[in-house]
């Protein structure tokens, strides 16, 4: 089986217009058992051949969940706070909460056999401290509008891991819980 993930930033400027900011876009892909099969040369060569940038992954499940900690770790805080990046990586108090979120995850991960640890915190809030100032994450943008978002498989996931697991994840809970309401109510409305 072949797992992938991109790393991207972006967001919709007009009907068609897609803009790309903070990084070049990525493609990481590879087989969940770590093979490296023709399948995956294949699609490499066509992703070469098309000019995006991409990667065969030697370890496709940690590199998901780098990506998800990074992301699960600022997006519904954002949504949460309706601060832009800059304002939560600056301030001390929100800062010592996103961290404390990473952490929930990566324990949660970590259980689940992921190699995972403190050194990749350590990686995502060194890109977390480069990335603009008033970015805001997908998720954030769609509670804020009032559409359906991403906190079930996200922040969610944690909450439901870490009951299931017998790992306490507060911080997770209390954010996922506090924007749950909103989640529901888009989901209901069909926005």
């Amino acid at each position: 089986m072949i797992a992938g993930l991109c790393r991207i930033v972006s967001k919709i400027e007009s009907p068609g217009v897609i803009d790309h900011f903070s990084y070049e876009p990525e493609i990481v892909f590879g087989e969940i058992d770590h093979a490296s099969s023709e399948r995956v040369k294949k699609i490499k060569e066509a992703f070469d051949k098309a000019g995006f940038k991409n990667r065969i992954s030697e370890n496709i499940q940690r590199d998901i969940w780098i990506k998800f900690l990074f992301i699960a770790s600022i997006s519904a805080a954002g949504a949460l706070t309706r601060s832009v990046l800059g304002v939560m990586r600056e301030d001390t108090y929100l800062r010592d909460i996103l961290v404390r979120t990473a952490k929930e995850i990566i324990q949660i991960g970590q259980k689940l056999g992921v190699d995972i640890d403190e050194q990749d915190l350590k990686k995502c809030f060194e890109i977390i401290d480069k990335i603009d100032y008033n970015t805001t994450m997908s998720l954030q943008r769609d509670m804020m509008e009032g559409r359906p978002s991403e906190l079930e498989n996200f922040n969610g996931f944690i909450v439901r891991k870490g009951d299931e697991l017998g790992i306490e994840t507060p911080v997770n809970d209390f954010i996922y819980y506090a924007l749950r309401p909103m989640e529901l109510k888009a989901r209901q409305t069909g926005k």
